[in-house]
C-alpha cells in the first residue's frame, strides 16, 4: 500500500480499479454541496455532484457522486469507494472505470476522501476509530438521498478496500451496507506492518510493491493533500487542518518498532477481531504474490467470517462470502477473465436483488502456481481446502552439510543440534553461512500445497530480540530453486503478541506460520527449507548472535526435535 517515493511512486501502486489497469488502500446533513452539471455535450441526464458530510469531531468528508438521473425514480444503489488517494484522480475521481461500467446500468458511483485527506477536514487516523466512524457516516448519508435505493456497496483495492472492511466491521451500526469488495486489502493493521513482531521492509520480487513507508508516506504525504479547487466550500478548513501535526508521532512510534506489542493502538485497528459483526455480503480478492498487503490479510479474514444460518432467527454473520485468489501481486488481485462477470453478478444480486446464482459461485476461486508458472483457476469448497492433509517432515542432520526433511524424527540422542551465527545480513540467496538448509527426498508424485506451512522449532537464541525467518523452496532436479513461502517471527513473541518474553540462552518452542500459497511441487522435485534469522531484503533484522536448532532428541529440551508441517494434497 505504500511506496518508496511518497506521492509519485504511490500513484503506481495504490490506484486500484477493477479492469486491471490501475490499483491502489451519525451521518449528519450535508455541510454543503455543489453540482457541476452534466458531462458531455448535450447530456441532460448525467449528474456529477460534490457534497460535504459532517462526521466525528465536527469534521466534514468530501463526497463526489456521479449518476444518471433517469434511474432516480426507481432508486439507485450506490457503489462507494472511501479513499485517501483521490488527489491522484483529479478533477473528478468518481469518473473512473467503476463508474463507467456501472453508472449506465443504474448504479450511482460515489467516491469520498478519507478523513484528513484531500477535500476532507480533520486528521488522518491510520485506520483508527475516527476513520471508521467517518466511513459509517458517509455510507448512511448516501443511503438516505432522495434518489437512493438505500443500499450501499463499498469497493476498492489496497487502502480503498481496507476502508470497506473497516466499515463492514461496524455491523449493525450500518445496515445500509449490503456488500463489500475488499481487494488486496488490510484486515488488521498490525499484520500489514509486522509479521508476528518482525517489521516488514522491502522485497526482491517487486521492490516498489511494499509498504515500509506507511505510515510515513501518509503523515507527510496524502494526509497533507488538499482538493484542487481552491474556491471549494471547505478549502480553507482543509488547509488549516493539514498544517496540524495530528498524531504523526504516535503513528511513527507504533509503525516502526523493534519490539511492537499488540497494544490498544493495534486492537482499535483490527477489523478481523470483529468478523462476527460483519453483516454485508463479501467478495474478497487478493493476489497470492502480494507482498505489500500480505496475502494472509485476505485469507485470514475470509476464514474468520461466519456465514449466517438462514434457518435460525438470529443473524450469525454475513449472508454469503466469496474469495477470488490469483497469482498476481499487489496490482493483480483481480486478473483473469472470470473476475468482472463475477463482480457484475455479485453487485446485481446484493444491490439489485437479481437471483443469478452468485451465492453458489465458489466460495473459493483460486489460481495456483508451479515451477512452470500459474496453473488454471479452480473452484474449491472452502479455505483451508477440506481436501488438505498435514504432511509432517522432521528436521534431521546428516554428514554432508545439508540437513534432511525426513518422515521420522531422530530419537537417538546423538549430535542433534544445528547451529549458525546470525549476523543480520542473511537473505533468501542460497549459500549464506547464516542459515541451516534442509532437503526432502525427491517427490514420487505431484504434490499441491494450499495454505500456510508451519515450522515448529525448538531453538536456543543467544540474545533477546532475535528472529526466525524460514523460507520454503522448490528444488528442481537440476538444482535450481524457487521460493514458495516465507515466514517471520520475532522469537520473543513466540507465546503471543501482547508482550515480549525474552529467554536468551534457554531452549524454547517457537512456531512460525509461513505466508500462505497455492503451489504444486512437480514429481521428482524436492522440498527445501532454509532456517535463518534474518531475511534482510524482506524485513528489518533483529539482533545478531548464535542460534541453536534441535534436529532430533536434545536432552532437557525435546524428545523429537523440530518439524515442518505442510498443508498438502497428493
Amino acid at each position: 500500500m505504500g511506496s518508496r517515493r511518497l506521492l509519485t511512486a504511490l500513484a503506481a501502486v495504490c490506484a486500484l480499479t477493477l479492469t486491471g489497469t490501475v490499483t491502489g488502500v451519525g451521518a449528519g446533513p450535508a455541510a454543503g454541496s455543489s453540482v457541476r452539471g452534466a458531462a458531455g455535450s448535450g447530456a441532460t441526464t448525467e449528474s456529477y455532484e460534490v457534497h460535504y458530510v459532517r462526521t466525528v469531531g465536527d469534521a466534514v468528508i468530501r463526497v463526489e457522486i456521479w449518476r444518471d438521473t433517469r434511474y432516480d425514480d426507481t432508486g439507485q444503489p450506490v457503489i462507494l469507494t472511501y479513499s485517501p488517494y483521490n488527489s491522484l484522480s483529479e478533477p473528478d475521481p468518481a469518473r473512473d472505470t467503476v463508474g463507467e461500467r456501472y453508472v449506465p446500468e443504474g448504479y450511482a458511483r460515489a467516491v469520498a476522501d478519507v478523513l484528513g485527506t484531500r477535500g476532507s477536514t480533520g486528521c488522518w487516523d491510520y485506520g483508527g476509530p475516527k476513520e471508521q466512524q467517518s466511513g459509517v457516516d458517509v455510507a448512511k448519508w448516501l443511503a438516505d438521498r432522495d434518489w437512493s435505493s438505500g443500499k450501499v456497496a463499498m469497493i476498492g483495492g489496497s487502502y480503498n478496500g481496507t476502508t470497506a472492511s473497516m466499515v463492514a466491521a461496524r455491523g449493525d451500526d450500518v445496515p445500509e451496507l449490503k456488500a463489500i469488495v475488499p481487494i488486496s486489502a488490510i484486515s488488521r493493521w498490525y499484520g500489514y506492518a509486522y509479521g508476528d513482531g518482525v517489521r516488514y521492509f522491502l522485497n526482491s520480487d517487486v521492490p516498489s510493491d511494499e509498504g515500509f513507508d506507511t505510515p510515513l508516506a501518509f503523515d507527510v504525504g496524502f494526509a497533507k493533500t488538499v482538493a484542487a479547487d481552491p474556491m471549494g466550500q471547505h478549502f480553507a478548513d482543509t488547509a488549516r487542518d493539514r498544517a496540524a501535526e495530528c498524531d504523526a508521532l504516535a503513528h511513527t512510534e507504533e509503525g516502526y518498532n523493534r519490539n511492537p506489542d499488540y497494544d490498544r493502538f493495534w486492537v482499535k485497528r483490527d477489523y478481523r477481531r470483529h468478523a462476527d459483526d460483519f453483516r454485508a455480503a463479501v467478495l474478497l480478492a487478493h493476489g497470492w504474490q502480494d507482498y505489500n498487503v500480505k496475502q494472509q490479510e485476505g485469507t485470514e479474514l475470509f476464514r474468520a467470517l461466519p456465514v449466517d444460518d438462514r434457518s435460525t432467527p438470529r443473524v450469525e454473520g454475513v449472508p454469503f462470502k466469496l474469495m477470488y485468489l490469483t497469482q498476481g501481486s499487489h496490482s493483480g488481485g483481480t486478473r483473469g477473465e472470470r473476475w468482472l462477470p463475477l463482480l457484475d453478478r455479485f453487485l446485481a444480486h446484493t444491490l439489485m436483488g437479481v437471483d443469478n446464482g452468485v451465492r453458489r459461485a465458489g466460495p473459493v476461486i483460486t489460481e495456483g502456481a508451479s515451477s512452470d508458472g500459474p496453473t488454471a483457476f479452480r473452484t474449491e469448497a472452502d479455505y483451508p481446502l477440506p481436501s488438505t492433509d498435514p504432511t509432517t517432515l522432521w528436521l534431521r542432520s546428516n554428514q554432508r552439510g545439508v540437513g534432511a526433511l525426513a518422515g521420522r524424527p531422530d530419537r537417538t540422542g546423538g549430535a542433534n543440534t544445528g547451529s549458525y551465527v546470525e549476523t543480520g545480513t542473511s537473505t533468501e540467496e542460497v549459500g549464506s553461512a547464516s542459515n541451516l538448509p534442509y532437503v526432502s527426498p525427491p517427490l514420487t508424485r505431484a504434490t499441491r500445497l494450499v495454505g500456510s506451512a508451519k515450522l515448529h522449532a525448538v531453538v536456543r537464541m543467544q540474545n533477546p530480540t532475535m528472529h526466525l525467518t524460514p523460507v520454503l523452496v522448490d528444488i528442481a532436479p537440476d538444482g535450481s530453486r524457487q521460493t514458495v513461502e516465507r515466514g517471520f517471527l520475532h522469537v520473543d513473541y513466540r507465546n503471543g503478541l501482547d508482550e515480549t518474553e525474552p529467554a536468551p540462552g534457554e531452549w524454547v518452542r517457537a512456531t512460525v506460520e509461513l505466508l500462505p500459497q497455492d503451489y504444486t511441487f512437480a514429481r521428482g522435485h524436492r522440498v527445501g527449507l532454509q532456517v535463518q534469522s534474518s531475511n534482510t531484503v524482506w524485513a528489518v533484522p533483529g539482533n545478531p548472535g548464535t542460534v541453536d536448532l534441535a534436529e532430533g532428541r536434545v536432552a532437557g529440551a525435546t524428545p523429537v526435535g523440530s518439524r515442518l508441517v505442510l498443508p498438502t494434497i497428493g
